[in-house]
């Protein structure tokens, strides 16, 4: 039996609208073997099936070297379903591994990337996801390809996961079909400021780089609390507040580990669930038990 941990992971870091991610230490975890008939445990009936996005990635996986096999596979999730936290991701980065282990398939991670992008359709989430860290990526003739960024390690990540949904759909959808030039470039000269900020651990620059006009000033009106969450988050001391993926979590940037614990949230409209994370630089893991 194959034991595969994935981490969430947290897209666009605002002005970087599809195109950065970084992986959290909170995990999706996945027991797998080779197996006679299909079977998925600890996932609704309606999951327990080939339509199973896990599923649709081993088999994918597998299709490319001709070749198709069950599986065995149990469920062990914390990471929450559509709250911007890639948990579609997890289970395709997953099931990719699934089929590429169990198989001998010597897959490259570059291979992997690419048939996770395939059935993702962009790379902001699958990247850190297997790959671990802050991952920025760039798609060229529909493939992949990616840099890692180093984040200075003074830099702790808070998740503020609220008690409702904001599909995926739903936040592309509130979106405009086109921008102004100058919210393009607004948005284009933070993205590459954040970079660095993250890389050199500049607060000062953190500060001033992580705001967006591409993606959230629509999507955070798909979240009632923003505007207050964001007063009480930089109010205690955040450098950055950002709507995560496509929300509806919201992902603050601090030097303090504790963050969370300075957060007053009893006046806000949803429940809030603050977890306290770090960068997971090491990328999906395996482990053969």
């Amino acid at each position: 039996m194959i034991k595969i941990k994935v981490p969430a992971t947290s897209a666009n870091l605002g002005p970087g609208f599809d195109t950065m991610g970084i992986a959290l230490d909170i995990f999706n975890t996945f027991y797998v073997e080779k197996s006679e008939q299909l079977i998925i445990e600890n996932v609704e009936e309606e999951f327990k099936n080939r339509n199973n996005l896990f599923v649709i990635a081993y088999d994918k996986t597998l299709a490319a070297k001709n070749l198709k096999a069950n599986i065995y596979v149990k469920f062990e999730t914390c990471i929450p379903l559509s709250r911007g936290l890639g948990s579609s991701s997890s289970l395709v980065v997953a099931g990719v591994l699934a089929a590429n282990y169990l198989y001998d398939l010597a897959l490259t991670k570059q291979e992997m990337l690419n048939i996770c992008n395939e059935i993702e359709g962009h790379p902001d989430n699958i990247a850190p996801c297997l790959l671990g860290g802050f991952v920025t990526t760039v798609l060229e003739n529909g493939l992949p390809h990616y840099k890692k960024i180093e984040v200075d390690k003074k830099f702790k990540f808070t998740v503020m996961i609220p008690d409702f949904e904001v599909k995926t759909s739903e936040a592309r959808a509130v979106m405009p079909k086109q921008i102004a030039v100058e919210d393009a470039v607004y948005s284009l000269s933070r993205a590459i400021s954040l970079c660095f900020a993250l890389q050199d651990g500049d607060e000062e620059r953190l500060k001033i780089s992580y705001d967006d006009k591409i993606h959230e000033p629509y999507r955070r009106k798909l979240i009632p609390d923003y505007e207050a969450l964001k007063i009480e988050v930089i109010k205690n001391g955040a450098l950055a507040f950002l709507i995560s993926g496509s929300g509806s979590t919201c992902l603050a940037i601090s030097r303090d580990e504790n963050f969370s614990e300075k957060i007053n949230t009893k006046s806000l409209k949803a429940k809030w669930t603050l977890i306290d994370c770090n960068v997971h630089r090491a990328g999906a893991e395996l482990e053969y038990l």
